[in-house]
């Protein structure tokens, strides 16, 4: 698994499971010393058949919110 460093969190892609279809989630974790691990799926009500399919999907949303926040679109 790869994390990326963006400010206050570590950020990975990755996919969960409901109810036997796959979700695409972004996973965040707070840098220490906090434990705060969220997760927020990356596009609103689309599912997938396999996990393999929404981890791709997950890690690739995540390498993209990686350049946006090295491009600097959360500085204003």
């Amino acid at each position: 698994m790869t994390e990326f460093d963006i400010g206050e969190f570590f950020i990975h892609g990755d996919a969960r499971e409901v109810d036997g279809e796959f979700q695409a989630v972004i996973v965040m974790r707070a840098k220490p010393p906090l434990n705060t691990v969220t997760t927020h799926q990356v596009e609103k009500d689309r599912w997938f058949k396999t996990a393999d399919a929404a981890a791709m999907a997950a890690k690739e949303a995540a390498k993209d919110l990686k350049a946006a926040v090295d491009s600097g679109a959360l500085t204003s």
